[in-house]
């Protein structure tokens, strides 16, 4: 796999080229067509807020900036993560931390981690280059991954060791990123470039989590869907009960990064409690609810939980 592939052709390819046609049809008659495509390809939603928010008819405002350095902010997290784990990290002691269970990781996972680490660079490369600004002088020494805030005896300190425990918390991060990014949708209702290229990239990005996922079964665990789908909410929804011995306070931040994900009422005017279930005995139509959408969480609900893995104080 060369340089030049993306996570999402590494991943499913058929993806990829939906992402390029409808990269063809943004492009038309847009002065940023080039990145915002390029945005499209990656399957990134920064790359595509960054490059439309600069454009004239994209209406920048203190909003926009403000989900771009939210945005960026994330990504700097999730891309020094993966460094770390992949013995990637400008920091010596990120990479001591992951050692053990770096050891563990199949051949087959590598590229995986490997693609979506590249994406996030690419992320994080370009808001710096177009807009945001990393207001809290994030590097590779701003993390704990444990969730100590730079104590290193976490709630997720067996996520260094133990390789369950490392896509357990892999497909956290990926679900709050997720989660996150619709929650900030509200913030570009003004804008219908900037939410319409928002929100068609999100539905792409929760696949990254669905890879993860796939992974997990792969590699024995046992109550995770291949669909790559989440069910329910809270800590069931992670498949928590595939890892060895959780702690309880892994245990809490996962029913915070899962909660609300069990709505199976509600969604716009659609009471989707009167579905009527689907002819199997394994498919409800509270089931099917509660895995065809996913939540939004507003950015309070994420800094709660990701500040535990950032040294520095997050803003409000």
């Amino acid at each position: 796999m060369n340089n030049n592939d993306t996570i999402l052709s590494a991943i499913e390819p058929e993806v990829a080229d939906r992402l390029a046609r409808s990269a063809d049809e943004i492009a038309q008659g847009r002065t940023t067509s080039n990145v915002v495509g390029a945005g499209l390809a990656m399957a990134s939603i920064p790359i595509a807020l960054a490059a439309l928010s600069r454009d004239a008819f994209a209406q920048t405002s203190t909003t926009v900036t403000d989900v771009l350095n939210f945005a960026l902010m994330l990504e700097i997290f999730e891309n020094e993560f993966y460094k770390a784990v992949l013995n990637k990290s400008a920091s010596a002691a990120q990479n001591t931390a992951f050692n053990t269970v770096r050891a563990t990781v199949p051949a087959a996972a590598l590229p995986t981690f490997t693609q979506i680490q590249k994406h996030e660079q690419a992320h994080v490369d370009f808001l710096l280059a177009n807009g945001a600004s990393n207001l809290l002088s994030l590097n590779a020494d701003s993390f704990d991954f444990t969730g100590a805030r730079g104590a290193g005896n976490g709630p997720f300190a067996q996520a260094t060791t133990n390789l369950q425990h490392l896509l357990l918390v892999t497909q956290a991060v990926e679900d709050t990123g997720v989660r996150a990014y619709k929650g900030q949708a509200p913030n570009l209702m003004s804008n219908s470039t900037v939410l319409e290229a928002a929100l068609r990239i999100h539905s792409v990005e929760a696949r990254h989590a669905s890879k993860i996922r796939r992974l997990r079964r792969q590699n024995g665990a046992t109550n995770v869907k291949y669909s790559g789908t989440i069910t329910g909410g809270n800590r069931a929804a992670a498949g928590a009960d595939n890892v060895p011995n959780p702690p309880a306070g892994a245990l809490t931040a996962l029913d915070a990064v899962y909660a609300g994900e069990e709505n199976v009422t509600t969604q716009g005017t659609v009471n989707l409690s009167t579905l009527p279930n689907l002819p199997t005995s394994n498919f409800t139509a509270s089931s099917a609810a509660s895995e065809a959408f996913d939540e939004p969480l507003t950015k309070a609900q994420v800094i709660a939980i990701v500040q535990p893995f950032f040294k520095p104080t997050i803003p409000a």
